[in-house]
């Protein structure tokens, strides 16, 4: 299948499927629920759960299970957002070219949408049907996901990068903060999707942590380098440039580099995968649709 239709598919089917959980919850006409939907559909490239989507096919997972699981991932990253930016975090005003929630709905409900898109997410994970999923499998997933976005993840990350702005850090420290911030969902959308097949596996959960850790990472740099090329003025502006980014910390060029490394080890790990008789296609394809070797 072309990547761009599969691609397509699998953010109408997340968006369907987030659509139809949102208008399952009381309270329709409160700003809260206004907030939560304002956000979740805000223009997001459904990236992570098209992750979800790709990782499944290589598994063999039943495409509801998969459903469910790219909506509980879509549902922690809105939240992350809408919490990162409220003016005691990173203090953004826009997202995504429209106004962020707190600016249009207000701090007081901003952060309680995010919290409630947290907690839905963990009751679709418990509570939504996924074909052939155990009781077991539902509490290993539900494990891992509180893991990889509390204070052994994602919120630690956060934690860091707020610490970070106060001094100038370097590359291992940026990498450390980029690990758990950004790189630990993408691991996680993989890692739920693992945990809903039949592969169990040591070699092959270390392999899918290598490849998602990767492109996490690639990810995270790419987007640092892509906010310095597309934006001029940012370069010309030293509170900007003074980011803890990595171009600021290592420069343009090596930060290039290091994307092209990360690019690389990804599409290594999935060659593990290939050697062990896993359909990787799908995957391959997925890189390459969200990053390119950086000239």
């Amino acid at each position: 299948m072309n990547f761009f239709n599969f691609y397509k598919i699998s953010q109408y089917r997340v968006n369907r499927k987030l659509y139809d959980i949102l208008h399952r919850l009381p309270f329709q006409k409160s700003d809260l629920l206004k907030a939560m939907q304002y956000s979740l559909f805000s223009g997001s490239k459904r990236l992570r759960s098209s992750l979800v989507y790709a990782t499944g096919d290589m598994l063999k997972i039943n495409i509801i299970t998969l459903d469910t699981i790219s909506s509980v991932i879509e549902c922690i990253h809105s939240y992350s957002l809408i919490h990162d930016d409220l003016p005691c975090m990173d203090n953004d005003n826009f997202r995504r070219g429209k106004v962020s929630c707190h600016i249009k709905y207000g701090e007081d409900i901003s952060l309680l949408a995010g919290d409630a898109l947290q907690s839905l997410a963990f009751n679709i994970l418990s509570n939504n049907f996924m074909p052939n999923i155990s009781n077991i499998k539902r509490i290993k997933m539900i494990s891992e996901l509180s893991y990889s976005i509390g204070s052994s993840g994602m919120c630690v990350g956060q934690m860091l990068d707020l610490e970070s702005q106060k001094k100038i850090v370097s590359i291992s420290e940026l990498n450390m903060i980029n690990l758990y911030k950004t790189a630990f969902l993408m691991r996680s959308a993989v890692r739920l999707t693992y945990f809903a097949s039949n592969s169990f596996s040591k070699s092959i959960l270390s392999i899918l942590d290598f490849f998602s850790v990767s492109i996490g990472l690639a990810f995270q740099i790419q987007d640092d380098i892509l906010d310095i090329q597309h934006d001029s003025i940012k370069v010309k502006n030293s509170a900007i440039i003074k980011k803890n980014t990595y171009p600021a910390v290592i420069g343009l060029e090596e930060s290039k580099i290091q994307v092209n490394k990360l690019y690389k080890k990804s599409f290594l790990a999935l060659d593990h995968l290939k050697n062990k008789s896993f359909d990787t296609k799908i995957l391959k394809k997925f890189i390459n649709f969200i990053m390119k070797p950086i000239k």
